[in-house]
C-alpha cells in the first residue's frame, strides 16, 4: 500500500468528529430554547442543521402512506343535489 492509498487518521477523525459536534450543539440548543434557557434562538434554522447532519449519516424522515379505506365505495353516476 502506498503513502497516497493509506486513509489519513486526523481526516477521518474529522469528518467524523465535526458532523457530531455540530449535532450536539443544534440539539443542545434546540433543548435550551424548549425549556425556555435560550431566548431569541431560530429554532428553524437549528432545526435544519440537525436535518442536514443527520442526512449525511445517511439518517431519514420516511413518510407512511395511509392506505385508502377498501370498504368505502363511491358511486361516481349517483346525483349530489338534495332534493
Amino acid at each position: 500500500m502506498e503513502k497516497d492509498e493509506e486513509p489519513n487518521i486526523l481526516t477521518s477523525l474529522m469528518k467524523n468528529l465535526v458532523p457530531a459536534g455540530v449535532l450536539s450543539w443544534a440539539l443542545a440548543m434546540l433543548t435550551a430554547t424548549y425549556l425556555g434557557y435560550a431566548s431569541n434562538v431560530d429554532a428553524a434554522f437549528i432545526s435544519s442543521l440537525v436535518t442536514t447532519v443527520l442526512a449525511s449519516y445517511g439518517i431519514s424522515r420516511v413518510e407512511q402512506v395511509k392506505k385508502k379505506d377498501q370498504n368505502v365505495k363511491i358511486d361516481k353516476n349517483k346525483d349530489n343535489t338534495n332534493v
